[in-house]
């Protein structure tokens, strides 16, 4: 506010001078001290009658000493306050060369006419000048009853207004904005108006008072967020999936202090989306909410651009925008799939969009922005379209388990250990990171009762054995296993988990009446179900399974027999049978007791082959061995009527053979040794 030596910036002064009268001789004298003084002598003019002569008369002198007072006052009258001397705040649209309307009232408070000068000035340290030249000052007088006198007057920067006493004149400054400053929302430009009495300036009086003007810069100002989901919950979008959508939000808010009104939000599709259209598969109706009138979105004939036209957004307002797209025709991964919603306002009704807001920012190069926004307050209108960034993919599911191992182990055996590695071969996609999604299951293809499977478990270090910490799995009722509960967070492309898998054997070597369990197995099935559709792409069809065998294998002992004189040396039998045997009288029995390593490639150890003779029987020292695969042959050790051999180690398909003979003692009889 600029100070005022008088209340209302009136300005008065008293002044002697000298007035006349219509119809009378006057005679006007400045006094200083007297102000000025009026003296009067009336004359007449007369005829009388008969005499054609004009007659004259003269009054006496009278004397009116009179003040003369020159006074004015200049009210701002577009402010907070009617009778001051400041216009606060009055909104300027922010385009370049705006212009703004200040209102003031100029009143003759003298007693005498006056001319006052008005002048236009711009103040410093402002945000922003006015255009003087292309300002104008447009005036209506009034008489002392509010009345007006005559028509409206426009002058420029400095141009006069002559006002009667008792006469006002109600002033518009239009002030145009200077061209040469860009504005944003907020800023604000000074103007200084005064008006000077020509009068008091006459009178060497203090002569001028001045109203000072502020305009705001108001305008709206659109925070513009954009978010995008898929069909897959994410912002991936998988181009190998016909179905795949993608879910565009935008919300508009005017942050400003204008209101928004015919206001269009456009947003452009790159190459590689369009815009799903009614009675496509998919489709789902744009809508526009939030606003007080809400306009629908309109998808282009081609697709590729939905618009709303039209919409009002108040101060404060805030509109919501959804609309479906889909991927284009011949889209790749490496096509754009990056889109920005744009709002265009016309702020000042000329029919040109001048604010103009993107919510990429300077990311949207193809957009030139002019949102009026203040740099210096960057939460105001801010804009976010990091949530809206759709990444294509071209998803493939393929779930691989490595082949099974075959195990040969000994009939008796606990915890015989399979690995299987189950990988994730597929593409963009995440796999049993849900519980449901991939199971597998352990089973055998014809079941014994000898070989067990008794555990599934995690095996971390890949060694077949169930460690301290790993974890074990446990079957649901159809006995299946779900890979969540190996690995929680799932199976990222390229990663794999190891199930291992521990089976106990319960096995018989026994050829005594039946056949031994040796050379028996069991197959087991590894079978990976995928059961779901995760991501948009169904569970792969193909058979994702492996086979281990499990075969039991040992020392097989068979015992064979013959009868023959004693002294015969026992490579020289050929009859040798596993039946019953004829012996004569002072024969011998010999045996030949036959240890097979039936393992393939696994050396068996300290077999110890034992015999024991009936009473009937009388050894005859001649024990013997050999094998067939030139490992030792087996030591002897005889006590008694227990005839013992033991090989120190049989390689694998390796035969160990021990002989021996003994008598029969009742010389006549017939004898199965």
């Amino acid at each position: 506010m600029k100070p005022n030596l008088f209340k209302y910036s009136m300005l008065t002064v008293g002044i002697v001078t000298a007035m006349g009268a219509a119809h009378a001789a006057t005679s006007v004298s400045y006094n200083q001290e007297q102000a000025f003084t009026v003296k009067n002598i009336a004359t007449a003019t007369y005829n009388v009658t008969g005499n054609p002569a004009e007659q004259k008369a003269e009054s006496n002198e009278v004397t009116i000493n009179v003040t003369e007072t020159g006074a004015f006052s200049l009210l701002a009258t577009g402010g907070a306050s009617p009778t001051d001397d400041i216009n606060e705040n009055i909104k300027i649209n922010p385009q370049t060369g705006a212009t703004v309307d200040f209102t003031h009232t100029l009143a003759n408070k003298g007693n005498v006419t006056d001319t006052y000068t008005i002048n236009l000035a711009n103040e410093a340290g402002d945000n922003f000048n006015y255009n003087i030249a292309n300002s104008t000052i447009t005036y209506q007088k009034l008489d002392a009853n509010g009345a007006p006198v005559g028509s409206p007057v426009t002058i420029a920067n400095g141009g006069n207004i002559q006002l009667a006493p008792g006469q006002s004149a109600t002033i518009i400054v239009n002030a145009a904005a200077d061209t040469n400053t860009s504005r944003v929302i907020g800023n604000t430009g000074i103007l200084d108006v005064t008006a000077t009495s020509a009068y008091l300036t006459g009178k060497g009086q203090t002569a001028t008072a001045t109203n000072t003007d502020t305009a705001v810069t108001v305008t709206p100002i659109y925070a513009i967020t954009k978010s995008a989901q898929t069909n897959l919950g994410t912002k991936v979008i998988d181009l190998n999936n016909d179905n795949a959508y993608v879910d565009y939000t935008i919300t508009v808010q005017n942050q400003g202090t204008a209101n928004g009104t015919a206001v269009t939000i456009e947003d452009a599709l790159p190459n590689g989306l369009v815009a799903i259209k009614s009675g496509e598969p998919n489709y789902l109706a744009p809508t526009t909410t939030g606003g007080s009138s809400n306009v629908t979105p309109v998808i282009s004939a081609d697709g590729k651009k939905i618009t709303v036209t039209g919409q009002d957004i108040a101060q404060g307002n805030t509109i919501t925008i959804k609309f479906r797209a889909k991927k284009a025709a011949g889209a790749t991964t490496s096509s754009n799939f990056v889109n920005y919603a744009v709002v265009k306002d016309d702020t000042d009704g000329d029919g040109i969009f001048d604010l103009v807001d993107s919510s990429g920012d300077a990311n949207d190069t193809a957009t030139s922005e002019n949102n009026y926004e203040d740099p210096t307050k960057p939460t105001i209108g801010k804009d976010n379209n990091t949530a809206a960034t759709v990444t294509a993919q071209e998803q493939t599911r393929a779930i691989t388990i490595s082949p099974g191992l075959d195990k040969e182990v000994a009939l008796q055996s606990t915890a015989n250990g399979y690995t299987y590695v189950i990988k994730n071969e597929g593409s963009n996609i995440t796999e049993a990171d849900a519980k449901g999604e991939v199971l597998f299951t352990v089973k055998p293809v014809t079941d014994i009762t000898q070989i067990t499977t008794t555990q599934v478990f995690v095996d971390t270090n890949n060694n077949g054995v169930l460690d301290t910490g790993e974890t074990v799995l446990t079957a649901n009722a159809q006995g299946e296993y779900d890979l969540n509960d190996a690995i929680t967070a799932g199976l990222a492309p390229g990663q794999s988990v190891n199930i291992g898998v521990l089976v106990d054997t319960n096995g018989s070597g026994s050829n005594n009446g039946k056949d031994s369990d040796i050379g028996k197995s069991e197959i087991i099935t590894v079978k990976v179900l995928p059961k779901t559709v995760v991501d948009g792409t169904p569970a792969p069809t193909d058979d994702i399974s492996t086979t281990s065998t499990t075969t039991m294998q040992g020392i097989d002992l068979f015992k064979f027999q013959a009868a023959a004189d004693c002294g015969t040396a026992p490579s020289t039998i050929t009859n040798w049978v596993n039946s019953e045997v004829i012996a004569k009288a002072g024969q011998c029995a010999y045996y030949r007791l036959e240890a097979t390593n039936t393992f393939s490639n696994k050396s068996v150890t300290n077999i110890a082959l034992t015999d024991t003779l009936v009473d009937k029987l009388t050894y005859q020292s001649d024990f013997s061995s050999k094998t067939s695969n030139n490992s030792p042959v087996a030591t002897s050790n005889i006590s008694g009527q227990i005839i013992r051999g033991t090989f120190g180690t049989l390689v694998g398909k390796e035969v160990g053979t021990i002989y021996f003979s003994a008598k029969i003692s009742q010389a006549g009889a017939t004898v199965t040794p």
